[in-house]
């Protein structure tokens, strides 16, 4: 079995919906996540098989591309494949399907192999584990990298609490949606159907104890939020929310 030839069913539940009945934002990572898990399982790359080398996998970035709107208990199809492989970035592309065989929202990610015990990108050309090769396809244009000139204004300062930290020892990147979901107005919250791409960029890692800045920028189609870490003194992740 290819790997595009996979296929995984995922269930929506009601705490992925706001008020209005409409997929919270970061629902998205979940579903990439739940996914991705189970796939890297059966292809015996997932953390427990790569921490056996001292590595881990780390998202540099995630876009998300909504197609149709998700309801209150849909069940979802959803297939991954790797597609490419560049430097020390890993792309990964996903694709979900309702029960009939709608594209829901896709997207593509960029990973690093992380040294846990350095805390440094794993640069070697050749991983120490078997890999499958890159499979063709690529769903959407995306990129681990991200500028932009905006001025960002400060909203509110949060600290990193311990329920935080994933199994690699940072902030686990579903983690950064909810931030960015938490300084969203009423208006924009209820607006969600609207919500045409979601762009994540992790340039730093927000560890525990942390204090970083939700700060938001807006174009008029664009609501941009940035997450800038007052210990380490740099930004730690870049949102793009279009609509």
């Amino acid at each position: 079995m290819t790997e595009k030839e996979r296929v995984y069913q995922l269930e929506t539940t009601v705490s992925f919906f706001n008020q209005y009945s409409q997929l919270k934002p970061y629902a998205y990572q979940i579903l990439f996540e739940q996914m991705a898990e189970k796939h890297l399982s059966d292809l015996n790359v997932n953390v427990d098989s790569t921490i056996k080398y001292g590595l881990a996998w780390a998202l540099i970035s995630m876009s998300v591309e909504i197609l149709k709107p998700i309801e209150p208990g849909m069940t979802l199809y959803g297939n991954t494949w790797y597609s490419q492989h560049k430097g020390p970035y890993f792309r990964r592309e996903l694709l979900f399907k309702n029960n009939s065989g709608d594209i829901m929202f896709q997207g593509s990610t960029y990973s690093v192999l992380l040294d846990v015990e350095k805390r440094s990108i794993f640069r070697k050309k050749e991983v120490p584990f078997p890999m499958v090769e890159p499979t063709e396809g690529i769903l959407l244009d995306a990129s681990p990298n991200f500028k932009t000139n905006m001025t960002f204004k400060p909203i509110i300062e949060r600290v990193v609490f311990p329920s935080y930290i994933d199994c690699v020892g940072h902030v686990n990147n579903c983690r950064y949606g909810e931030f960015a979901y938490d300084i969203f107005t009423p208006e924009e919250q209820e607006n969600l159907k609207q919500l045409k791409r979601m762009d994540i960029y992790f340039l730093s890692e927000l560890r525990n104890s942390d204090y970083f800045n939700m700060e938001r920028a807006y174009d008029g189609e664009q609501i941009l939020i940035r997450g800038y870490n007052k210990t380490k003194d740099d930004v730690s992740f870049n949102i793009v929310m279009s609509f």
